[in-house]
């Protein structure tokens, strides 16, 4: 145990910084009620909670490489909306999309055989490309690229009959936003 507290110090000893310098968890503790899901990639320059300057609780973040929802994180944002009453849904893209650059690379070969399907980031690389492929600009224009594998995102959350139905009702608003790695801006692009 000793040596795993020691590999670990650092994030321990900022565990310990946040228990001195904030009080959001206590209250926390009782139960959550986010505004807002974002769903986003789970790339380390893109913390919703961070880049939103929000508070811990504001948003229930759901968080993939490519911001691809699986069955996992469609179960999560179905929890959040049912039993927390999120009110809005954010696919939250970002420039420099490593997981999208790949399958953009695929693209701009002109096909997905180089995909390893035999692991689970070959699986997902794939699964982007099938999202960006019906479009040649993608294959030239990573911003494209991306913008059209988020639509992807919004299309499969959409397939939700929780999702859809609380749209339907005006319950929820689904949102797709742009955060811009080099800038650090948000800019929030279509609303369904």
């Amino acid at each position: 145990m000793v040596k795993i507290e020691k590999d670990f110090a650092n994030l321990i000893e900022r565990n310990g910084r946040f228990l001195r310098t904030n009080e959001d968890f206590k209250v926390l503790s009782r139960g959550q009620h986010p505004e807002y899901v974002v769903v986003g990639c789970s790339d380390s320059r893109t913390a919703p909670t961070i880049v939103a300057d929000s508070k811990l609780g504001d948003i229930f973040e759901i968080r993939l490489a490519g911001g691809v929802i699986d069955d996992a994180a469609l179960a999560s944002i179905e929890y959040a909306v049912a039993h927390l009453e999120a009110k809005k849904i954010l696919i939250m893209a970002h420039t420099k999309c490593g997981a999208v650059t790949e399958a953009q690379k695929m693209l701009a070969a002109g096909s997905a055989e180089s995909a390893d399907e035999d692991n689970a980031l070959g699986r997902l690389v794939r699964s982007i490309y099938d999202n960006i492929s019906s479009n040649q600009e993608n294959a030239t224009d990573l911003t494209n690229a991306i913008l059209d594998n988020a639509r992807a995102q919004k299309t499969a959350l959409m397939q939700s009959s929780i999702i859809k139905k609380a749209a339907e009702e005006g319950m929820v608003e689904v949102a797709i936003g742009l955060y811009d790695i080099d800038t650090g801006k948000l800019n929030i692009l279509e609303i369904a």
